[in-house]
């Protein structure tokens, strides 16, 4: 009895969906979802929740235009007792009572507050107060009692945009004509009596105005009327009965201005227009009412038409579905159970189904492939046995060769590391490892390569005359070919510099000599120095290096001047510039390359410039060179925190010791100073250009934006500033275009000054010019020197200066007069 029930509920299910299942088993898997998708399609694109939502729109929306109806509704009573109201004032007719008006202003005001539009409750219960307390005359009275209708009028054409009364496609006219056509009408029929029997020649032109309105209203009117033409002729009736009393009081209005007898004619029909405007304005909101509740009643039974749509559409497929899915499951539960006891062992297992569909193919082929696998199973195995042995003898002797293979690499190994170890040992000791430590100066060196090898050097050797040459050099590249080529750099620099030749010719011709062995296309940035322990004199060049540093006796850190030279082995035929400083006593000097200021923290953060000065600076005064060496790399090395080296590490430090003095030493970086100095003056512009000449064109403009009221001044100064950048570019920095030039104007009560700065080697163009022969003729005149005369002529003073750093050029140009050549 136990099984009876579930027997009897599957029987009932069955019979149930017998129909579904009956129709899926004999449909293939490709129409069985055909059907769905039709069906889903169907429902989903006619019955859908976008359409619902539209219909529940548009039914608030219709109740929101209903609601609003009877805002305007009581709004408009309230207009035609104001204008009743105004024409009492006037003594036109008897007057509503006050007490009721203002209960009416205030109960309109706390309406339109909850709908939102406290700024316009606000001007109509200010105008209303003003309008109780006006004062005895006519004019005051009716422009009091019209400034709280227009605060009426206003209000309701802001509740009709509140309640949307003006996106109604199909009565968006009548709405229009209900919010403001009417309204307006209504007020203008009366007002334009009320202006005439007040008199005067400005009441009087104001009224006539009206006429304007009134005239304008009539086509308004009619669309709006004949939005509503199905209502019957009632409306357009009512219509022409308006527009015909309008056009009667006009000519009334008209008669009226040359005899004041007929304003009573005139009171009389713009009574009856009013009253007339206002019954078809009941009237036609009465009209619209209806309409919109008929089209809300419309829109509601929609609403459940399609709920009922949507509902049946979702029985039909939720049936479809079941009897679907009770046949595909019944396939799957004998497809899943066969495939099963086959994976279980059970090869002599096959599938039976009763069904039309895919299913069946896949039964039909797990059948075959149950069959030949049986067959195969058997071949396979016997194929295996005989593989197996073969891969095992195959394995063992591809063993034995990785292992020998294994043994030779790390041979190799091993030879490449003892090789480039020897080759490491071997580079540093071609380095000078120990330094001299005289009463006087000292010095020290380390180089610490990125890898086994490196191509940073440094030397520090005896020269001719007790004096010493040091060198700080790094090569281009790290690895074996970088160390190749430093070891051939250093022996070419180290024995040019033997022969006693400056810094300057040591380094060019050993550019020279690096152009022609350098197959490998390297170059070096280099650093020679040349230095008297005597009185502390040093000469030295730079090619590409970084610029030595220098810490003098009061701790402060600074970088020597430097041209900018070309780093060696990259162009033939280079010059080099060499200078001339002093070490004091007391004074360090630092050679340093790359790896130091450009070595990473974790972060990737470098080390820097600014770092590294601070640290030059916080080193006791009294330290010895190799003090100093030790103490920079340890600092490097704990920035980094033990991450790679990036570069090479190279430092050169170069001490005076305390208790020497420096005998005829003039003091470092002591230059002249402009014999000009300004006063109150303000900077108009400060701006940077690279040494080419096309940049002189930006330049131009520039000087022109900051001249705007001076277009003389601004002409003179770009003729000055084309000529000596050009000069600059062309012979101070021999048309190198990677260097930047300054260019500083200034402005003060008298003066323009104009500055310009640039990094070139020493160089006066006002000295060096040649003075130009202007009384020969320009075909036999030599190239040169008219273009500085030319700025001579147009300034009024014109200096050049170098303060180890670079050249300074100053002009001064007074302001008194207006153009370039009365100044």
């Amino acid at each position: 009895m136990a099984s009876a029930a579930p027997s009897s509920w599957h029987q009932a299910y069955a019979r149930f969906f017998g129909p579904t299942v009956w129709i899926s088993g004999r449909l293939s898997f490709p129409r069985k979802y055909l059907l769905i998708g039709l069906l889903v399609l169907v429902a989903l694109g006619t019955l859908s929740a976008p359409l619902l939502d539209q219909l529940r729109k548009d039914v608030h929306s219709t109740a929101t235009e209903r609601k609003g109806l009877d805002r305007i509704a009581a709004q408009t009573r309230l207009l035609g007792n104001l204008i009743r109201w105004r024409s009492a004032l006037l003594g036109g007719s008897a007057a509503p009572a006050l007490s009721a008006l203002d209960r009416s202003v205030s109960a309109q005001a706390i309406v339109a507050r909850g709908d939102g539009l406290s700024a316009g409750a606000d001007r109509l219960e200010q105008a209303w107060r003003t309008a109780a307390g006006a004062g005895d005359t006519p004019q005051v009275r009716f422009a009091a009692s019209t400034a709280v209708i227009n605060a009426n009028l206003a209000l309701i054409r802001d509740e009709a945009r509140v309640y949307r009364l003006n996106v109604d496609p199909e009565l968006d006219a009548t709405l229009d004509m209900l919010s403001d056509r009417l309204p307006v009408v209504i007020d203008t029929l009366g007002k334009q009596h009320d202006a005439l029997a007040i008199g005067g020649t400005d009441i009087a032109s104001y009224a006539l105005g009206a006429q304007v309105v009134l005239t304008e209203s009539a086509p308004a009117l009619r669309a709006g009327i004949a939005q509503l033409s199905g209502s019957g002729g009632d409306l357009s009736g009512r219509l022409d009965r308006l527009l015909a009393g309008i056009a009667r009081q006009q000519d009334a209005a008209d008669r009226s201005l040359g005899m004041p007898s007929a304003l009573g004619e005139l009171a009389r029909i713009a009574r009856a227009n009013v009253a007339s405007a206002q019954a078809l304005l009941q009237r036609v909101q009465a009209e619209v009412d209806q309409r919109l509740a008929r089209r809300s009643a419309r829109l509601q039974r929609f609403q459940w038409v399609i709920g009922l749509l949507i509902a049946g559409a979702l029985v039909a497929i939720g049936y479809l579905f079941a009897g679907i899915y009770i046949s595909t499951l019944r396939s799957l539960k004998s497809l899943s159970d066969g495939t099963e006891r086959f994976c279980a062992g059970e090869f002599d297992t096959r599938i039976t189904l009763e069904t039309h569909d895919e299913l069946v193919l896949v039964a039909r082929n797990f059948n075959t492939m149950a069959t030949e696998f049986g067959r195969l199973l058997g071949v396979i195995k016997r194929q295996n046995e005989t593989r197996e042995a073969e891969l095992e003898s195959q394995v063992r002797l591809r063993t034995a060769e990785l292992a020998e293979r294994n043994r030779e690499l790390h041979r190799a190994a091993r030879r490449v590391a003892e090789e480039l170890d020897l080759a490491r040992n071997m580079q540093q000791a071609i380095l000078p490892q120990t330094f001299p430590d005289e009463p006087s100066w000292s010095v020290s060196a380390a180089m610490h390569p990125a890898r086994e090898l490196g191509g940073d050097f440094y030397d520090f050797f005896g020269l001719p005359g007790g004096r010493y040459g040091m060198l700080v050099a790094d090569v281009s590249g790290k690895g074996v070919g970088a160390a190749f080529f430093m070891a051939v750099s250093r022996t070419v620099i180290l024995d040019l510099a033997l022969s006693g030749l400056p810094p300057e010719q040591v380094l060019a011709r050993a550019n020279d000599l690096l152009c022609e062995r350098n197959p490998m296309e390297l170059f070096v940035t280099a650093c020679y120095a040349v230095f008297d322990p005597a009185d502390g004199s040093l000469r030295y060049a730079n090619a590409g290096h970084h610029a030595p540093l220098v810490r003098r006796a009061g701790a402060r850190a600074e970088p020597l001047p430097c041209a900018r030279d070309i780093a060696l082995g990259v162009l033939p035929g280079m010059d080099y510039r060499g200078i001339d400083a002093a070490l004091g006593v007391g004074e360090c000097l630092l050679l340093y390359t790359d790896g130091v200021t450009e070595a990473f923290d974790r972060h990737g953060a470098a080390y820097g410039d600014p770092r590294l000065q601070a640290w030059f600076e916080a080193t006791p005064p009294d330290a010895a060179a190799g003090e100093l060496v030790e103490a920079l790399v340890a600092d490097v090395a704990a920035f980094v925190d033990g991450e790679e080296a990036s570069d090479d590490l190279t430092c050169l430090v170069l001490c005076r010791k305390s208790g020497v003095r420096m005998e005829d030493t003039p003091p470092s970086g002591s230059h002249a100073a402009p014999p000009v100095i300004l006063g109150a003056k303000a900077q108009l512009l400060h701006h940077r250009l690279p040494s080419r000449v096309e940049a002189l064109a930006p330049l131009a403009e520039a000087v022109e934006a900051v001249l705007p009221d001076r277009p003389d001044l601004a002409f003179t100064a770009n003729v000055c500033l084309e000529e000596l950048i050009t000069n600059t570019i062309v012979h101070g920095l021999g048309g190198a275009p990677d260097h930047e030039i300054e260019v500083f104007v200034n402005r003060s009560d008298e003066w323009l000054e104009i500055i310009v700065k640039d990094d070139a080697p020493k160089f006066d163009p006002f000295a060096e010019a040649p003075a130009p022969d202007l009384d020969v003729d320009l075909d036999d005149r030599p190239i040169g020197g008219l273009g500085v005369h030319l700025v001579k002529t147009m300034m009024d003073i014109a200096h050049a200066y170098n303060d180890g750093n670079g050249n300074l050029i100053i002009l001064l140009k007074t302001l008194q007069a207006s153009t370039p050549s009365q100044a």
